[in-house]
């Protein structure tokens, strides 16, 4: 069953149940009161008539005929009415008999049940659709028992009783419609923004990633619009990473295969030429060092997806070590390169303290300085110094700069800005993004600031870590 008929029939139910609840105390108790307030009016009528019976009687000194009894009887039942009756009769003890009636005007025949001196017994009897209520009690005088019996028609009562229940129905069904439309409008009103949430759960499951439930009311529903709006935005932001992942990985498979291809072309179709043809030596010589060239740039390439995968796949110990030896010993590996291209590299550091893993972050400073080295510059700077709790180091140089447009790829698998370049010095556009995963490995992350034709620093920070050998000295 649907919600919404859960909530309208409930309500409904109970709209129902109260109103019938209140139909039926507000009849009886009028019916019970009325009749509480009729048994009062019988029962002292019903008195006077006895009492004025027994004075009469009392007031009799010699003995009465029947005649006497009915004369009494009849002018008792004055003062009750026309709408009553009356009923006076000796009572016989003994089962066998009857009792000897002196009169009767009841429209009902009295009951004929026994009643004990001093008790009062009522009860009501319908005869001819007409209901009466009777009171009957016993009483002795003069070694005689005498049963009286007092009649009132009550039929008006139960008829306005009727009357009362009749217009009690008619205002039950009238508040009923009226509050059924009612919890009708409620429970539309309550489900509506289910309904609607609903709808967009539908097409956000059908691929509508950028719809949204709309958060008007601050009520639970409103408020788990906003969750699922919170949700939502999290699985869009969680599903264009995933695209952006599977994009890249696209990118990054369509790359290795073309840098695959590339060398592999021309090793093959050189190689055939040297197979197939007699060549001077020159020219021999020519086309082996084209194959060992891209043999090269094949194991510069292989050596780099290694590199790669190692560091996707391995856990790294990083030890205390002091920066600026590292930042000597990467520089003073690179020296030899940077003298064949004639680019001066000048070092300025600090001495600190940090953690990293020592072949690691220099092949990382090797990288970095590397790329400086191809930029066309004529000098690099290598400065590490002292931040507070810090350890910044900024690698500088004045060469032909990066597009701003590039500067968000250059750390992507296989981007080159030059490709040309790139493939003449070796180049796989494997160092940088090579290089961003070490410094994730020592908690850091690279800084580009470049201008085209103006030059290119690359700035990293590490935590520096205290020298408690220094602390003691």
């Amino acid at each position: 069953m649907k919600f919404f008929y859960k909530i309208f029939l409930s309500m409904l139910f109970v709209l129902t149940v109260s109103l019938a609840t209140v139909e039926y105390l507000t009849v009886s108790h009028s019916l019970e009161h009325a009749l509480q307030r009729e048994e009062n009016t019988a029962f002292s009528q019903h008195q006077m008539v006895k009492y004025s019976i027994q004075t009469v009687l009392l007031n009799i000194t010699d003995s009465y005929t029947r005649a006497d009894m009915v004369e009494i009887a009849r002018s008792a039942e004055v003062p009750l009415g026309t709408q009553s009756g009356l009923y006076f009769a000796t009572e016989n003890k003994e089962k066998s008999g009857s009792d000897a009636v002196y009169y009767n005007s009841c429209k009902s025949d009295p009951s004929q049940k026994s009643v004990e001196d001093g008790k009062i017994l009522y009860e009501i009897v319908t005869k001819a659709g007409n209901r009466h209520l009777q009171v009957r009690s016993s009483f002795s005088l003069k070694d005689s028992s005498y049963v009286l019996v007092t009649e009132k028609n009550v039929e008006e009562l139960f008829q306005d009783t009727e009357k009362l229940y009749k217009r009690c129905k008619f205002f039950y069904w009238c508040i009923l419609g009226a509050g059924s439309l009612l919890v009708l409008f409620l429970t539309l009103t309550i489900t509506r923004p289910l309904g609607k949430l609903r709808n967009t759960t539908r097409k956000f499951a059908a691929g509508e990633y950028g719809v949204r439930a709309k958060t008007g009311s601050r009520d639970e529903v409103g408020e788990l619009a906003k969750t699922f709006n919170y949700m939502a935005k999290t699985i869009e932001k969680k599903i264009a990473e995933l695209e952006d992942a599977a994009r890249r990985q696209e990118d990054f498979t369509a790359n290795f295969a073309h840098e695959l291809k590339t060398p592999m072309t021309s090793i093959i179709g050189y190689a055939d030429t040297l197979y197939q043809k007699t060549l001077p030596p020159e020219d021999v010589h020519q086309l082996a060092g084209i194959i060992m060239n891209e043999g090269m740039r094949l194991e510069a390439l292989s050596f780099k997806l290694m590199e790669l995968v190692t560091l996707s796949r391995s856990d790294f110990q990083l030890e205390e070590a002091r920066i600026d030896e590292v930042m000597a010993d990467a520089v003073e590996t690179i020296t030899p390169a940077a003298e064949k291209r004639k680019v001066q590299i000048k070092l300025q550091t600090e001495e600190a303290w940090v953690r990293l893993e020592y072949d690691l972050f220099k092949t990382l400073l090797l990288n970095l300085m590397d790329n400086a080295l191809k930029s066309g510059t004529d000098v690099v700077f290598v400065q590490g110094s002292c931040d507070n709790e810090q350890y910044k180091i900024t690698i500088t140089d004045r060469g032909r700069g990066i597009p701003t447009e590039d500067l968000e790829k250059i750390t992507e698998a296989f981007y080159m800005v030059d490709k040309s370049r790139s493939r003449k010095e070796h180049g796989a556009g494997l160092g940088l993004a090579l290089s961003v995963k070490i410094a994730q490995l020592h908690h850091t992350k690279l800084s580009y600031r470049s201008q085209p034709d103006q030059g290119t620093s690359v700035i990293l920070v590490l935590q520096k870590e205290t020298d408690d050998e220094e602390e003691t000295d």
